[in-house]
């Protein structure tokens, strides 16, 4: 091909989202498949403008640089439209054809051999891409990217000597480079020096402590070193979770191709980056290119949410539904959702929604249940109960929640019966064991209830959070007892251990109280408002405790400030009068 004149062709898609691809070579116009105009039209008319722009060029006799730009623009949006679809293989050849014209028409930019070896490597041709990497770092020797995959690519060649060379250039140019210092602790764990292979490994993950592939191998490098307590730390920490690398050259090839079906795939790429916020701007972008996109109202919902834009969420829920009632998931989610809001009435119609249109939806049936349980309505909680079982006979949770409905029930004989049975079974059942000192204490058992904790704690380790509920169960049954000196102990043991359970700081500050001791107390309450602002009871307490210290203006602030949380209730309104009137004659 010469600078004037691009020859072009086009390739037919045979994949799930289609696409008319341009090639290079004669034009040949293939039909498109009858459901592609109304699923991704912006995404043809992006390459039918890129087409155009090169024609245009080519006719104009442009220079060889600029309609390389061109051409390899158009390889760009191919292989972007191939990351969002990794079953668009004929886009990624297309690619490919586009990065190889426009190489030869510009042999100075690095980013065509570059990308060109990022699609061999894709298909798995090696060879071929450790030859299109040398050529871009030919072109730009400190491209650290192109040093990583090129050392990748060498291992994949069987030349580990070679790309240990490239990953101590890399770490030259980039100390402390993560990627590098875990493929050299892998070569030195498969050369048998695992002392080496912990330094490089331990660094590897002191950078990035998500990676779970590095905890792994590090956990593996101090087996072999005879350190079993510190391979058991890493092994904990082991997945399949890979080292990630910024290549803006790559990652800006998937925000490339337009449309709401593209849109969709770039906002899940910003969720798996944690960046929910942005996710839920382009799900909003989605929606609005396509508002018949189910796929983008379901992720902009979910996004909201995890981005913590609850009124957003709710409306996305509300939209979505409106276009699509039947939808199952979404009243699960949105129910779910209403449930966290303080809304339980319309999340109870949402779940119960959800269950009469799918009758197998387990989750669905569980959460009801356990509003159900919540608001008091312990009988209609046992249906639910009951149907998950059916449908997960194994399913521990809800046999243990059914148990404690029984007993709410007026049935505590059965719930014994069970949750007895179920701990003699599985003693590192927290809950099991917690539900039956419930059980037990509602009865006035209260030395059985404190005799069967007492031993799951003795006999068993529980995880930090789960000993954490049962020592603040624990404690409840030793304040109720009066040995308040034990219940605090068994309480701050508690908050220690879980410091994000308000319940465990309440009760702790309503014990420290009974043992006159107020400023630990105020202490022990204003933790359990740090996690719950809406814990009523713990803010008076706190404001009573405030008054009687001669800190009136604190605790009318504080009570001020509980007003949102606290508008309708009765209590609330006539404690805080009478708090007031205590610090006005004061």
């Amino acid at each position: 091909m010469t600078a004037a004149r691009v020859p072009m062709r086009r390739f037919m898609p045979s994949v799930v989202v289609v696409f008319t691809l341009l090639a290079c070579g004669d034009v040949e116009r293939l039909p498109l498949p009858s459901g592609y105009e109304a699923h991704d039209p912006a995404v043809r008319g992006q390459i039918a403008n890129l087409e155009r722009r090169v024609r245009s060029l080519e006719d104009a006799g442009a220079a060889g640089r600029e309609l390389a730009a061109a051409v390899g623009q158009l390889g760009r949006l191919y292989h972007g439209v191939q990351l969002l679809d990794s079953h668009a293989f004929n886009a990624l050849e297309a690619a490919e054809a586009c990065y190889r014209e426009a190489q030869g028409l510009d042999p100075s930019d690095h980013r065509w051999p570059y990308l060109r070896g990022l699609g061999e490597e894709t298909r798995g041709d090696h060879e071929a891409a450790a030859a299109s990497y040398r050529a871009a770092l030919a072109i730009e020797p400190d491209l650290v990217p192109a040093i990583q995959r090129l050392a990748q690519s060498e291992i994949e060649r069987g030349r580990p000597d070679e790309a240990s060379a490239l990953w101590q250039h890399a770490l030259e140019l980039r100390p402390g480079f993560p990627p590098a210092l875990y493929g050299l602790g892998i070569l030195a764990l498969e050369g048998g020096d695992a002392e080496a292979a912990a330094d490089y490994l331990e660094r590897a993950v002191s950078a990035e402590p998500g990676a779970g592939r590095g905890h792994y191998s590090l956990a593996m490098a101090w087996r072999r070193l005879g350190d079993e307590e510190r391979a058991a730390q890493h092994f904990a920490q082991a997945s399949h979770t890979d080292f990630p690398f910024d290549d803006p050259l790559v990652r800006e090839l998937a925000y490339l191709p337009a449309g709401s079906a593209a849109l969709v795939q770039q906002g899940l790429i910003a969720v798996q980056a944690g960046e929910f916020a942005a996710a839920a701007t382009v799900f909003g972008r989605a929606v609005e290119a396509d508002p018949t996109n189910l796929e983008a109202r379901k992720h902009l919902a979910l996004a909201h949410v995890d981005a913590g834009q609850f009124e957003e969420a709710e409306a996305a829920y509300e939209e979505l539904l409106a276009l699509h009632p039947d939808q199952a998931p979404a009243h699960f989610e949105f129910g779910q959702l209403l449930a966290n809001r303080g809304e339980p009435a319309e999340a109870v119609r949402h779940l119960t929604r959800a269950t009469e249109l799918a009758p197998d939806y387990k989750q669905a049936h569980y959460q009801l249940a356990l509003l159900l349980d919540r608001a008091g309505r312990p009988l209609e909680a046992l249906q639910r109960y009951d149907r998950v079982l059916e449908l997960d006979p194994a399913y521990a949770e809800a046999s243990t929640r059914r148990a404690a409905a029984l007993a709410s029930s007026g049935r505590p004989a059965e719930a014994l019966e069970i949750l007895n049975a179920r701990v003699a079974a599985a003693p590192s059942d927290a809950a099991a064991l917690q539900a039956l000192s419930v059980v037990l204490r509602q009865q006035n058992r209260l030395r059985e209830a404190r005799t069967a904790l007492e031993r799951g704690l003795r006999s068993t380790q529980f995880l930090a959070d789960e000993e954490a509920r049962l020592r603040t169960e624990l404690g409840g049954i030793l304040a109720i007892e009066r040995r308040l000196a034990d219940a605090a102990r068994e309480l701050r043991t508690a908050q220690q251990l879980d410091p994000t359970e308000p319940q465990t700081s309440f009760v702790l500050g309503m014990v420290l109280l009974d043992l006159r001791r107020p400023e630990e107390a105020a202490r022990a309450f204003a933790a359990a408002l740090a996690v719950r602002p809406d814990l009523t009871l713990a803010r008076l307490r706190l404001a009573a405790i405030l008054a009687q210290t001669d800190r009136c203006d604190e605790a009318i602030t504080l009570l001020d400030d509980g007003r949102r949380f606290a508008a309708n209730d009765p209590v609330f309104a006539q404690a805080s009068q009478q708090l007031r009137a205590a610090c006005a004659n004061g």
